[in-house]
This record gives C-alpha cells, structure tokens and sequence, in this order.
C-alpha cells in the first residue's frame, strides 16, 4: 500500500523519495484510491506555509502566493490538464478533433482564459480565508481537488483508443479506489473543518459525477487532461464553498 502511495506521490508531484518502483498498470489504477493522501500531503505543506507568511504578508498577495507554490510542487501538471481540457471544451469541433486538440501541447485562447480565470480565482478565495478555519481550509482545498480525480477516474473509461498516461488509471481503477479515497477525502474534511469539510466534500464529489457524463456524453470517457482539469475545478469549488460556509 506505501508502495503505491509513494507511486501517487511522484507522478502528481514534484518529489521523488524512490527510484524504479517498476510500476504495473494495475500499481497505477490502485494509485488512484491516494490521490486524496496526495493532496493532503501537498495541503499540509500548504498550510506551513501559509502560517510562516501570514503575519508578513496581505492577503491578496499570499493567496497568489498559495496558488504559485502548489504550482511548483506539481510541476504545473493540473495547470496543463486544464489548458488542454478547456481547448477542447470549447472548440465545437467533433470528437476525435477535440481529442487531437487536446493532446497538441499549444495553448489556445480558451486555455489561456481558463488559466488566468482559475489562478486569480482560487488566488482571490485563499485571500479571503482567515481565522481559525484559515490553515485547515488550505490544508484540505487540494484535497477536494483529488477527490474529485479519484471519482472522475474510478466512474469512467479512457476516451482514446491509443495509450496515454491516464489510461491506467481510468481504465483500471474501480470500487475499491474510491471507497479508499472516499474514506480518506471524507474523514480527513470532516476532522479539519467538521461539519462543513464534509459538506464541501460531498459536494465537490457532484463535480465528479458531472464531469463523468459530460465527458461521456462528447468523448466516450476521460482523458488524463480531464483529470487535470477536475483537479483544479475540485479545488476551485471547494474554496469557494468554504468561504461561502465561513
């Protein structure tokens, strides 16, 4: 089980605590059931440094801050995800357009616009956090963003029929992916904001469902784009809960 955390852990994020783990793609769909453990990790990290830069910093500023740094731990890659995933939404072309636009590694205008609209959102919610419930609503937004990759991936089918990094872990991963990831999202809200954690949590799992039948519905399934795209998205809803809750 450690190993296939560890495995999360480096493909969704900049840290590398073991080389050739030779992972299988059945390693890869049980990967999927941490993705939350995997925002947690990153959350908490998040939080540091929220506590360290708070009493020096004004709030707009740490919130782009915040943004910036998950950013750097991630490599940028849900950042992509959704560049991609937004170029392809809103090409109005058929399918395997959609697919071959999303796959290209330019950025559109409607990848730009979503970029610069979800940074400066998210950026925007983070600023407007305070109090007690500051540190634990920035520990767990990255986990409501995983979550939701973790359900999008477990209820869906990889919309290519050629490979792709996310094929395993949407074609593979199942029921005990997500009652692993549900037991870690939902416990992990509950315990660091309460009633309210868990009421974002089971709202942002909506987002999944929904992802789930648009992406079905345009593209027969969901692409590792898509899950970029859901995490941010996740992520996004999330804030914009806590702070509507606060």
């Amino acid at each position: 089980m450690f190993r296939t955390f560890l495995i999360a852990l480096q493909f969704m994020t900049v840290f590398r605590l073991r080389d050739n783990l030779n992972e299988t793609p059945e390693d890869l769909a049980e990967a999927v059931g941490w993705f939350p453990l995997v925002g947690l990790v990153l959350g908490l990290l998040l939080a540091v440094v929220y506590l360290i830069l708070s009493p020096f910093l004004p709030p707009t500023v740490l919130g782009l801050l915040l943004v910036l740094a998950q950013a750097f731990f991630t490599n940028g890659l849900h950042l992509d995800g959704l560049a991609d995933t937004a170029d392809g939404l809103y090409s109005h072309r058929d399918r395997e357009r959609k697919l071959a636009i999303m796959k290209d590694s330019a950025i559109g205008v409607f990848g730009a616009a979503a970029l610069i609209f979800i940074i400066g959102l998210q950026a925007s919610l983070l600023s407007e956090i305070s109090g007690l419930t500051a540190w634990p609503v920035v520990a767990l937004f990255p986990v409501w963003g995983r979550w939701a990759a973790s359900l999008t991936a477990a209820l869906s089918v990889y919309a290519r029929e050629d490979g792709g990094l996310g094929r395993p872990f949407i074609n593979l991963a199942g029921k005990k992916e997500i009652v692993r990831s549900a037991v870690v999202a939902l416990a992990v809200s509950f315990l660091l904001l309460g009633i309210k954690g868990l009421v974002a949590a089971l709202i942002v799992s909506l987002l999944a469902v929904a992802a789930v039948r648009l992406w079905s519905a345009k593209l027969g399934g969901v692409t590792g784009d898509i899950l970029g795209a859901v995490i941010m998205l996740g992520e996004t809803l999330g804030l914009l809960l806590a702070v509507a809750l606060a």
